[in-house]
């Protein structure tokens, strides 16, 4: 197809389609060039798309980053949330379903690992940053505080405090995100879910493995 006809044809389509385009290139761009050398003419070109039709829908760059970081923390939720909901209803297959959703690889992939490490990095600077992750972040961490609780109680772990246990789960994960990132060739993303996974057995030991 032309390229002039490529463009009308995405012209037409819906507005929603189109945001999802500009978010998608943006994903691309800041993946590849991160946040400096990202600019909206490596979106529009990315996403085959006029620099109108980026003002049309976004009030500015940082209005499409939020939105950026919007989806992928929305994907990030409703990925672990079905993995939460399709466990067996016991703390322990709940709490190595959240730890297992981390690597699904729909989730886990390398332009998404780059472009979470770029916001986190950025989010220093940009407060908003952590409040779009934090709505939707916040719960998952009540959940695995909630699940530590009832296998503390559960195990009789007098050693374990609940908040550190729960700190420590997440940080293993997140770990493991950013060695994925610096160290692609090591090993890959089921290598990593399972070294999570296996420290789920060190804190618990009477109920992993599962």
């Amino acid at each position: 197809m032309p390229a002039n006809e490529l463009q009308k044809k995405r012209r037409n389509e819906p507005s929603a389609v189109r945001r999802l385009q500009l978010i998608m290139a943006a994903l691309d761009s800041i993946s590849k060039r991160g946040f400096s050398d990202t600019t909206l003419k490596h979106v529009t070109e990315t996403a085959n798309l006029s620099h109108g039709v980026v003002n049309y829908h976004f009030d500015s760059k940082e209005a499409l980053y939020d939105a950026t970081l919007g989806f992928l923390a929305r994907e990030h939720y409703e990925n672990w949330l079905h993995y939460y909901e399709a466990a067996e209803p016991t703390a322990a297959h709940r709490l190595s379903a959240i730890i297992r959703a981390d690597f699904d690889k729909s989730i886990c992939t390398h332009k998404r690992l780059s472009v979470w490490f770029a916001f986190w990095g950025q989010a220093k600077y940009r407060p908003n940053y952590l409040k779009i992750h934090n709505k939707y972040d916040n719960e998952r961490y009540d959940r695995i505080l909630e699940l530590c609780r009832e296998l503390i109680t559960d195990g009789g772990y007098d050693d374990l405090e609940v908040e550190r246990t729960a700190r420590a789960i997440e940080a293993i994960s997140d770990g493991a995100w950013l060695s994925l990132i610096l160290y692609p060739k090591d090993a890959d993303r089921r290598e990593f879910r399972d070294v999570c996974l296996l420290s789920l057995s060190r804190f618990f030991p009477k109920h992993f493995p599962i």
